[in-house]
């Protein structure tokens, strides 16, 4: 038996090598490159979207519907080559059809449960996931992820039709007014991600500013619920920064249509969790 290489044995860490990773002051697993890169046009398009939910909303129920949708169909346009789906435009097809689907579905309803019709047009869409599987001609190479891909969209317009009932309740367009402030703060902190020593705080600071920008609108409103208002804030702020950065991986964020697909993403999948706070907190 051969002498064993030093690089074959488990060399126990110190306490002074483990200190060091802790501080990161020695090599450790690191972000892809990408995920390292600032990129200005998802914070001013998340922004923008946001603008344009908080207009909508203060209009009313409809309004925010046809926002909704437009900013599902902005997804749908980009998010199959964000995410490499082998078969864009039929990916791309099924979820502008889901985004109209669920738009239609949660906008039409007057009367609690506002979201009763959501399920069906969810379940259309499935079945439409797997339609278009059938009617490929491209032999279905990457079958898995081709509905992997189109049924992560699916959910993510999924949540972001919750948004759109919440003007009928009580100070509920002052809700999405304050969720839609927290994401587009909160997407402030990711020009962070070029300085290596800041990375590390940009969740935090995404909650803060979330969270003031979304006490900042209630206040300002003249409404009472700021301690509801700051955790809607914070719920949607992190909920919309995570999505950004595990996106902020993918080799076509690099492009135009990637990153305006992550900004319509970090907006529609904090439906969800802004829909069930404001339903046990304000009614």
């Amino acid at each position: 038996m051969g002498p064993v290489a030093e690089s074959d044995v488990d060399v126990p860490q110190t306490r002074a090598s483990r200190r060091g990773q802790r501080e990161g002051t020695l090599s450790s697993p690191v972000l892809p490159a990408l995920a390292a890169v600032s990129r200005p046009l998802v914070t001013v398009a998340t922004v923008a979207l946001a603008a344009v939910l908080t207009l909508c909303a203060f209009v009313g129920p409809v309004f925010l519907a046809a926002a909704v949708g437009l900013v599902g169909l902005l997804l749908a346009w980009g998010w199959p080559a964000l995410n490499g789906s082998p078969s864009r435009v039929g990916s791309s097809t099924v979820l502008g059809l889901s985004s109209v689907a669920a738009a239609t579905a949660a906008g039409i309803v007057s009367d609690d449960p506002y979201l009763r019709f959501l399920p069906l047009a969810m379940a259309a869409s499935v079945i439409g996931i797997f339609l278009h599987q059938l009617l490929r001609r491209d032999g279905r190479p990457r079958l898995s992820e081709s509905v992997a891909v189109t049924a992560a969209g699916v959910a993510v317009i999924s949540s972001g039709a919750a948004l759109i009932p919440l003007p009928r309740l009580e100070v509920g367009d002052v809700v999405v007014a304050a969720a839609a402030a927290a994401v587009a703060a909160g997407s402030l902190a990711d020009l962070l991600s070029g300085r290596p020593s800041l990375r590390a705080w940009m969740l935090p600071l995404a909650m803060l500013l979330g969270g003031g920008a979304a006490v900042g609108v209630m206040a300002g409103a003249g409404g009472q619920e700021l301690g509801a208002a700051a955790l809607i804030g914070v719920f949607a702020s992190t909920v919309a920064h995570a999505m950004r950065r595990v996106l902020a991986v993918l080799p076509p964020i690099a492009g135009t249509k990637g990153q305006l697909a992550a900004a319509a993403a970090s907006l529609l999948v904090t439906g969800a969790v802004v829909y069930v706070p404001a339903r046990l907190l304000l009614g």
